[in-house]
């Protein structure tokens, strides 16, 4: 068994374990919370699953970027939702405000399953030779790794409630298996890291998280809530997905392209994420109401 198909293994079962987890911790009530909201839900896939996605062609097009690069960007725009979008978003919202987040995660989760593979071939049209992607393998892909995953987590969590308590485990384990395969494709590709990390290329991973952060930002709708929230939910995108859909390409490089663009995005998020703290330590955000009363 080759490296690479080692790695791939790591990825997707640090995918399945993160996945299964929120399944496990999640109410079923707050992940179809937001599909029973289809003004807000269009909202959401409108920053989401076209804004992100043209935003990132709009910066490969624009930047000299390396080919695994371009790559990178696009899949991570096209991936669902990062299990760590819940970690890193709930602190920032009011104690009921929380279904919106795991809304959001669920929806991306249900409907990639459609529109990535829709969008690789939008994609391919507009990339030509750079990516080659049978929609099959990607449907697959997040198939299982997502979708079945947070299912056999829903039922794990309804039927044994005490395994509840596992959760913090076992999202420790699926994180370190992810940080194994990222150190080892860094040490297996640090000879050529030089020549996919080019100039401008920083500067363009950054430019697209921050463009993302403010199409979610303008489409969250008039609570301070529901615009962080779908502000990072439109960067916060699974590295785990977007290295196996890499690996679907034939740019070999294109899983380093996928962990600098991530670093360096989860590094962009970082100015975003103190100046909501600042508005959430300020006071209660203008214009909360119960989540049954959100605007649809």
């Amino acid at each position: 068994m080759s490296i690479q198909t080692l790695i791939l293994l790591g990825a997707n079962l640090s995918i399945f374990l993160t996945v299964a987890t929120v399944g496990m911790g999640t109410a079923g009530a707050d992940l179809v919370y937001v599909l029973g909201k289809p003004r807000q839900l269009a909202r959401s896939l409108l920053a989401m699953n076209i804004l992100g996605p043209v935003i990132a062609i709009a910066v490969c097009k624009t930047f000299p970027l390396h080919p695994a690069v371009k790559v990178a960007l696009v899949t991570l725009s096209i991936s669902p939702v990062n299990n760590l979008f819940l970690h890193d978003i709930l602190p920032l919202v009011a104690a009921g405000r929380a279904a919106y987040a795991y809304g959001l995660f669920f929806a991306s989760t249900v409907l990639s399953v459609v529109l990535t593979p829709l969008a690789v071939e939008v994609i391919e049209l507009i990339f030509g030779g750079h990516i080659h992607v049978n929609p099959l393998a990607v449907a697959q892909v997040v198939v299982g790794t997502v979708l079945l995953p947070l299912g056999i987590g829903l039922a794990i969590g309804r039927r044994w409630p005490g395994s509840r308590r596992w959760i913090p485990s076992i999202q420790k384990v699926s994180m370190l298996v992810l940080v194994a395969c990222g150190v080892v494709i860094i040490a297996a590709a640090w000879s050529v890291m030089a020549s996919v990390v080019r100039r401008g290329t920083l500067t363009a991973v950054v430019v697209t998280a921050l463009l993302g952060l403010a199409a979610g930002h303008l489409l969250g709708g008039p609570e301070e809530d529901g615009r962080t929230t779908l502000a990072y939910a439109t960067v916060s995108r699974h590295p785990g997905v977007a290295i196996a859909l890499a690996s679907l390409t034939d740019q070999r490089l294109a899983p380093i392209g996928v962990l600098v663009a991530f670093l360096m995005s989860t590094l962009a998020l970082v100015p975003y994420t103190l100046w909501r703290k600042r508005r959430r330590a300020a006071g209660p955000p203008t214009g909360v109401r119960p989540p049954a009363r959100v605007e649809a």
